[in-house]
């Protein structure tokens, strides 16, 4: 194999350092993890085309549709709705609270959920999601939504937006270096992009190796450490302000039902709530495992547009 880090451009190993199926899914297959010497950063293989990757989410994907069902709907609904309010309170997105609302592009937007909460604080929203069925959903909910993604439509956004948003989208494009130079195409002078990404620096990928929830094989095309998402920052002309690390509620719970029965299997239709509900309670220990252990499962960087 000859291939060089999406993050920092270093040569990729000749041998992987992971392997795994798809937990989640179950596409066909052995996918591998190459992890760069240089800022630890992953990357999957084989790599794929844009039609081949479009074909692992299917229309059951969590991000894309609310469920049919009335109550489970509204059920869903309350709780995006509390888990965003509550993300506004904290890096990356709490760095929109200072700022005056403005126009906001969400890259990876799915079926609407922040782009919801955001237009409810004032801010102009513009969702941008390769999946036409998310995006029929959010219209339906009063979000504006692109079908596309950067590469592909970028010339044919307005551009001047006062802010970008990666919500755990980053990971999931072909070549990260592209989308986040069209991103800071479309922000103003000082804009600010925001990027929530999982950690595969964290002491859960390394306890749990291919077993690891947010390893998310195949769909996560790039697996970001710290030193690597700061890295590809700069780059791509950005000044990061922060990069820290935080806890999610699924990641542990996740990762204990992947090293028990070998992939998704508890969390589906009602029981999806349940599963939910446990990953709540099991929150304080999570955060308490990651403060002992140097940092959270996943990464957010807050950085500005950087002049040229």
């Amino acid at each position: 194999m000859s291939d060089a880090c999406p993050a920092c451009g270093a040569q990729l190993p000749d041998e992987p350092s992971l392997r795994g199926p798809d937990r989640l899914f179950g596409t066909p297959g052995t996918f591998e993890v190459y992890v760069c010497p240089e800022c630890a950063t992953g990357r999957t293989m084989p790599a794929v085309s844009a039609e081949e990757l479009a074909g692992f989410y299917p229309r059951s994907y969590d991000a894309h549709r609310l469920p049919g069902n009335t109550a489970l709907r509204g059920l869903a609904t309350l709780l995006f709705r509390l888990r965003y309010r509550r993300a506004l309170q904290a890096p990356p997105l709490g760095a929109l609270r200072p700022e005056q609302p403005g126009r906001l592009l969400d890259v990876g937007s799915g079926r609407g959920d922040l782009g919801v909460v955001l237009r409810e604080q004032g801010w102009e929203v513009t969702g941008l999601e390769p999946s036409e069925d998310a995006c029929e959903e959010a219209r339906g909910r009063g979000v504006h939504s692109v079908c596309g993604t950067l590469t592909t439509t970028a010339g044919e956004l307005p551009g001047g937006y006062d802010a970008v948003v990666f919500q755990h989208s980053l990971e999931h494009v072909a070549d990260p270096a592209a989308d986040l130079a069209a991103a800071r195409g479309l922000l103003r002078d000082g804009g600010l992009l925001l990027v929530s990404l999982p950690n595969f620096g964290s002491w859960q990928r390394r306890r749990f190796g291919g077993r690891w929830f947010h390893l998310d094989l195949p769909r996560h095309r790039t697996h970001f450490s710290p030193r690597g998402l700061e890295l590809l920052l700069r780059r791509q002309g950005f000044a990061p302000l922060t990069v820290a690390t935080s806890t999610s509620i699924d990641g542990l719970p996740g990762s204990l039902q992947y090293r028990l029965l070998g992939r998704r299997r508890l969390d589906r239709g009602v029981g999806r709530y349940g599963v939910i509900a446990t990953s709540l309670a099991l929150a304080p220990v999570s955060a308490l495992l990651n403060s002992a252990t140097g940092g959270g499962d996943i990464l957010n960087a807050v950085a500005v547009k950087a002049e040229e």
